[in-house]
């Protein structure tokens, strides 16, 4: 019970007990002053009719009869007897004790007693007899009825208006109690909100002044904390001066891509670039002026692959640049690679006369399967022969084929267009999925990866989703997903959660949104067992949007989730801005987390500002027992890999 409803509840009774014993007080007043006005009725109409009598002859008993009966036909009794001297009776009157607008508990309950007088009669100084008179209560019954009737009226009024004035009173007073509980809740879930207007109760509002105090200097520390991890994250895996990834952040990144066992099917580019004769530019015009022309390469860089969300730009050298686009074609290895030596060239100092031949690009495209070693020799051997056969800056690109690759990795983009269209109109997509465990290995949910058939063979996601995004087919691809796992979880047991994948493109686009929350406000059975998952990246894209958009779909029931969390940098900070279930840590961060101390400080930091917030936090790409081992002492509340659990269809 709360606090003003207990308070209401205790005023009430305590309002009830007044009004019903001030209500009974009056009802006793009342038959107290008319058992006394039908006693002095009855004395008084005794004491004139002995009188009256005493001047009668002894023997006329007619004027005697006469007397009573004027008497008691003009008053209201029930009995009026004369006897005489010896007891006979000489005149005698009275009316049975019947009242049929009264009820009967009512008689019983307040049982008004008429008192017989007595009153003797004298004739000169002889006693002629004795007259007894006893009102009949009747009126006073009639009066005290409706006296009670008319109190209760007023008393049940009156005391109605007091308890709702009371309780509205109780409610305007203690209002801020509700904004407080509030406050307190917001607290718990790390939205450090204070209240703006302050009650007009002194204690009220120095309990309100504490708590926006406490607030305030919660908020500070939260903030200090994310601040500070997100600044430890960013010397572990950032380059000091360009601020885009260092070397081992690079390499773990891109093995993480080209190991998974779905990423990894269609391999990649890596983009290798190389600034030469820096050094005597660096004698020239000083460590600061070599400093920024780095810098700004970065920058240009991370620019231009802007296009392709999936690229990962990093510096492994002093001046050697890096860029690994996933699933990568050679068309588009091309176009990457000429669109970073366009914007680099560009340069000032590449169109000087000491730097119009220090520009090299080598990029490996990979078809198929391989790892990062590979692709990394691959790429360096290429810009060295690069280097050496020209004179001036350049670029190269060129093709490995792998030994596992398929024939729709060779295909051409009108093949791909073709296709994709063809199985959009036919619906044929197939649905697999991979279970997501908790610490005890129970399933928290199960994710949904979809798969294409081409040219006979099932295609993972990440072969043919760049083509989509390309051809602008992400919406209807991602309509495609969804109606066709409504489809089957309208089917199945009702019990199990599915998570569904979204593009970050998808989400943006208004025409889908809009859809997507009709669709699912149509099936809230479903909904609600239906999480929404979308990559980090989208953070990035959607801005200050992605609130708004959290809070429209999780509205309709369902779930929201973010994978491949770590990556975008300061990703922490949305943890306290958007309504989230889950959060995965990217794959990146987990294979061979037991040797690396900064990975092993993220993920901790990560899981208790994660439980702060009651979100549950999952690792992606679990592949070894020692990983999964160490992600738990981290904190860690589950995960998916195929350690865990391979992809099954659904």
């Amino acid at each position: 019970m709360t606090l003003i409803r207990e308070l209401a509840l205790y005023l009430t009774i305590l309002l009830l007990l007044l009004f019903s014993g001030s209500f009974v007080m009056n009802i006793i007043d009342a038959r107290s002053y008319l058992q006394d006005q039908l006693e002095s009725h009855a004395q008084d109409t005794a004491t004139s009719l002995g009188v009256a009598i005493a001047t009668t002859e002894p023997d006329n008993k007619a004027a005697i009869d006469s007397l009573v009966d004027v008497v008691f036909d003009r008053g209201y009794y029930r009995l009026i007897r004369f006897v005489d001297q010896n007891g006979n009776l000489i005149a005698s009157s009275q009316h049975e004790l019947r009242l049929d607008d009264v009820p009967v508990w009512f008689i019983k309950l307040v049982n008004l007693e008429a008192p017989m007088v007595a009153s003797e009669v004298n004739r000169g100084w002889m006693p002629a007899g004795i007259i007894f008179v006893a009102s009949h209560p009747g009126n006073a019954y009639r009066s005290l009825w409706s006296k009670t009737l008319h109190g209760l009226l007023l008393f049940g009024g009156g005391l109605l208006l007091a308890i709702l004035g009371l309780n509205l009173l109780l409610n305007v007073t203690l209002r801020p109690l509700k904004k407080l509980e509030k406050q307190a809740n917001a607290i718990c879930e790390r939205s450090f909100v204070q209240q703006n207007v302050l009650p007009k109760n002194k204690d009220l509002r120095r309990v309100v002044e504490a708590m926006n105090r406490m607030a305030g200097n919660l908020e500070e520390q939260f903030a200090e904390k994310m601040m500070l991890t997100e600044e430890l994250r960013k010397r572990s895996v950032k380059d000091a001066l360009t601020g885009i990834l260092n070397r081992r952040a690079f390499d773990d990144r891109i093995a993480n891509v080209l190991q998974d066992e779905e990423r990894g099917e269609s391999g990649g580019a890596l983009l290798m670039a190389q600034i030469s004769g820096l050094d005597g530019f660096n004698k020239k015009n000083g460590r600061n002026a070599a400093d920024l022309l780095l810098v700004d390469i970065a920058g240009r860089i991370s620019r231009t692959v802007e296009t392709w969300p999936e690229a990962v730009v990093g510096r492994r050298s002093g001046t050697v640049f890096c860029v690994f686009v996933p699933a990568c074609d050679l068309e588009q290895s091309r176009r990457v690679t000429e669109a970073c030596f366009r914007a680099m060239a560009s340069l000032p100092f590449f169109l000087s006369e000491d730097g119009q031949d220090r520009l090299h690009i080598a990029t490996v495209t990979h078809v198929g399967r391989t790892n990062a070693e590979e692709i990394i020799q691959e790429s360096d051997r290429l810009l060295r022969g690069l280097q050496h056969q020209s004179g001036r800056s350049g670029w190269e690109v060129k093709q490995v084929d792998g030994s596992h690759d398929q024939p729709y990795h060779h295909w051409s983009e009108g093949n791909w267009q073709e296709s994709l269209k063809q199985v959009l109109k036919g619906q044929e997509v197939e649905l697999f999925v991979q279970t997501v465990y908790n610490t005890d290995r129970k399933s928290v949910f199960r994710e949904v990866f979809a798969r294409l058939r081409l040219l006979g063979e099932l295609a993972p996601a990440e072969a043919f989703l760049p083509m989509v995004e390309r051809f602008d087919l992400h919406a209807d691809f991602d309509k495609l997903v969804v109606e066709t796992l409504i489809v089957h979880m309208r089917k199945d047991d009702g019990k199990t959660r599915y998570c569904v994948n979204l593009s970050p493109r998808s989400l943006l686009d208004d025409g889908f949104t809009g859809w997507l929350l009709e669709t699912l406000n149509a099936v809230p059975d479903v909904t609600a067992r239906l999480i929404l998952e979308v990559p980090e990246r989208t953070l990035v894209m959607a801005g200050e949007a992605m609130p708004y958009l959290v809070r429209r779909l999780v509205k309709t029931g369902c779930r929201f989730s973010i994978d491949h969390f770590g990556i975008a940098s300061r990703s922490i900070t949305s943890l306290h801005e958007l309504e989230l279930d889950y959060i995965k840590v990217d794959g990146s961060f987990v294979r061979g987390l037991c040797n690396n101390q900064g990975n092993q400080f993220y993920i901790r930091t990560l899981a208790m500002l994660a439980k702060s917030r009651d979100i549950l936090l999952l690792a992606q790409d679990v592949e070894q027992e020692e990983d999964w081992l160490q992600l738990q002492e981290l904190g860690v509340q589950g995960g998916q890999g195929y350690y865990l659990g391979r992809p099954q269809r659904l």
